[in-house]
């Protein structure tokens, strides 16, 4: 009885741990042996974690920011908030577009670099949209420039799609 317990504990312990190492090994075995031959070259897939934390880390945790109406009610119309929440679902859903575009080489190295270039402009800005919004109260010129950023952050984003 007791032999049979042992084997049961121990098969549950391998078992815990075959799953806890294929959680874990999926990720690692994925990065690294993901390369795919393209027009433009070898190129190794990424995914969306990837591409987030490279160029739009802030950006994130802003659009979760910008839920909490209370901190922005009284600094931005409106219509402003509205457009930037929009702005920033558009765009999620755009750089699920640039991932897989970029991993089935619809996407080149360059257009990647380039829609990454205005993804890290977008998560710049959110920076310093989330630091003016902090702030109480705003004075004239920090509201007035604190306008000028979302619509910057919006026209950027809507002009993601756009070649460049």
């Amino acid at each position: 009885m007791a032999d049979a317990r042992k084997t049961i504990t121990w098969v549950m312990g391998a078992l815990a741990l075959v799953l806890v190492a294929s959680f874990f090994g999926r990720d690692i075995l994925l990065r690294f042996s993901s390369e795919i031959q393209c027009d433009d070259g070898l190129r190794r897939r990424i995914d969306a974690r990837e591409f987030n934390t490279e160029y739009w880390a802030y950006a994130i945790d802003f659009e979760g920011s910008l839920s909490d109406k209370a901190k922005i009610s009284g600094k931005l119309a409106p219509k402003q908030i509205q457009e930037l929440s929009e702005a920033m679902q558009s765009a999620k859903e755009f750089n699920k577009f640039i991932v897989n575009g970029f991993n089935a080489c619809a996407i080149t190295k360059r257009q990647y670099a380039s829609y990454g270039a205005r993804f890290k402009a977008m998560d710049d800005l959110s920076v310093r949209i989330a630091s003016l919004t902090t702030k109480t109260p705003l004075k004239a010129t920090e509201h007035e420039q604190l306008s000028k950023m979302v619509d910057e952050y919006i026209a950027i984003a809507r002009g993601l799609a756009a070649p460049k």
